[in-house]
């Protein structure tokens, strides 16, 4: 499966494009795999992830089982017009072609609603792709552009998902300008078309790679 959105990322080895693809089964099961290292500079954060990613392959197997899942962009676009009232779930996968990293470097699990509006109901980075000895940066940023491109693509005029005491302050500051958020955010008007400027953006830069 190809990646639709490769947003540039810092990493060890300096700036690098994060692919970002749609999830398939084996990458469900390997989300179950995520483990926190002995030591970790944000570790309620990492115990989060970990919870979050299985979670997420749950859901995507719950949905899975009823044929609810999408697998690719145009299986979304095809599976959710604006004008059915079809839920579909989907879930992102971001990782790099690198040994030293963990195949999945970040997850989204996602839902279009009956009502076109995109839920996004985990997302979390590798425990590893958030520690401050790690050499990553903007992992999440580039999740939320790919989720951008996404809604662009689909014109689905919202964004929300569930805001935690950890990452309440991600969403204030990376996508909504500094507005206060508590548990829950709404992306919509000029910050969601900032998200989907850049996202994008980093398409084209995907489908040049």
């Amino acid at each position: 499966m190809h990646p639709f959105i490769a947003p540039i990322i810092q990493t060890p080895a300096g700036e690098r494009p994060l692919p970002i693809r749609f999830g398939l089964p084996g990458d469900a099961e390997a989300l179950r795999s995520w483990r926190i290292g002995r030591t970790h500079t944000h570790p309620l954060a990492a115990r989060d992830a970990v919870e979050y990613a299985r979670l997420a392959s749950k859901r995507w197997r719950y949905y899975a089982r009823r044929d609810e899942v999408a697998k690719s962009l145009p299986e979304l676009r095809q599976r959710a017009p604006k004008a059915s009232q079809e839920e579909v779930g989907f879930l992102l996968v971001a990782g790099q072609d690198n040994t030293s990293a963990p195949q999945t470097l970040a997850m989204a699990w996602c839902r279009r609603t009956w009502c076109h509006h995109l839920v996004l109901d985990f997302l979390a980075c590798h425990p590893v792709a958030f520690d401050a000895r790690s050499g990553y940066g903007g992992v999440g940023s580039a999740m939320l552009f790919a989720l951008g491109l996404i809604t662009a693509e689909l014109r689905i005029p919202l964004l929300w998902g569930e805001a935690t005491a950890v990452s309440a302050g991600f969403y204030s500051k990376r996508v909504l300008g500094g507005q206060p958020v508590t548990d829950h955010f709404f992306i919509r008007d000029t910050h969601l078309a900032n998200l989907q400027r850049e996202g994008k953006r980093s398409a084209v830069h995907s489908r040049r790679s």
